[in-house]
C-alpha cells in the first residue's frame, strides 16, 4: 500500500526533522553535485557565478563549464535551467 501523501510529503517532513547538523551536511552534499562531469565543476560553482550571466555561454566563460569532452552537450541544458530558475527567483524578490 503507497502512502497516500505523495513521496513530497515524506521528503518535505524529512527534511523538516533534520537537526541543524545533518541540514547542513545534506545543503554540502546538494552543492557538491557535479554539473558539468567532463570538468568535474560542482553545482556550488555554477550557482556562485550565475549573477551577471544572461546565457549558458557568460556562464561557461565565468565558471568554465562546457570546455571538456562534451562542448556543453550535457551541462550546457542543465545550466540553461539554473539561469530560468535563478531569473525567477531574482524576480520574485
Amino acid at each position: 500500500m503507497s502512502d497516500p501523501k505523495g513521496p513530497e510529503w515524506t521528503d518535505a517532513e524529512a527534511k523538516a526533522s533534520l537537526t541543524p547538523e545533518e541540514a547542513a551536511k545534506e545543503r554540502i552534499k546538494h552543492m557538491s553535485r557535479v554539473v558539468c562531469i567532463c570538468k568535474g565543476i560542482p553545482l556550488g560553482r555554477v550557482l556562485e557565478g550565475l549573477p551577471g550571466c544572461e546565457t549558458v555561454q557568460d556562464v561557461n566563460q565565468k565558471v568554465g563549464t562546457g570546455t571538456g569532452g562534451c562542448q556543453g552537450e550535457r551541462c550546457g541544458p542543465r545550466i540553461k535551467i539554473l539561469i530560468k530558475k535563478y531569473r525567477e527567483h531574482k524576480g520574485s524578490t
